[in-house]
């Protein structure tokens, strides 16, 4: 009888660690699954910060482009109106200067 009682009481014990076993098993498949949508959603963000980084520095080209076409334009207008005018200042100005002290900003 003293037998029986440690069998049962092994098979309880073996019972509990193969649910154990099951449940860090289905654990780790689980945290597995997170880990690669995560492992995913990283590199989307990582391909949307070089996508964005590149966006900015095409924009901040061409706004800079612009602001040489315009310097290049009020310096046209200004050597045109000097010739016309015989040399007077434009009336027009600078877009870009200070019209108290006549500084570019």
């Amino acid at each position: 009888m003293e037998n029986n009682a440690e069998l049962v009481r092994l098979e309880e014990f073996v019972d509990k660690l193969l649910n154990k076993y099951n449940q860090l098993k289905a654990d780790f498949h689980a945290l597995q699954a997170t880990l690669s949508e995560r492992d995913a959603e990283c590199a989307e963000l990582k391909n949307n910060i070089y996508n964005l980084t590149t966006e900015r520095t095409e924009v901040g080209n061409r706004v800079s482009g612009l602001l040489d076409r315009i310097e290049q334009w009020e310096s046209d207008q200004e050597t045109f109106s000097a010739e016309k005018s015989g040399g007077y200042e434009s009336i027009q100005g600078s877009l870009f200067s200070d019209s108290a002290d006549g500084k570019n900003i």
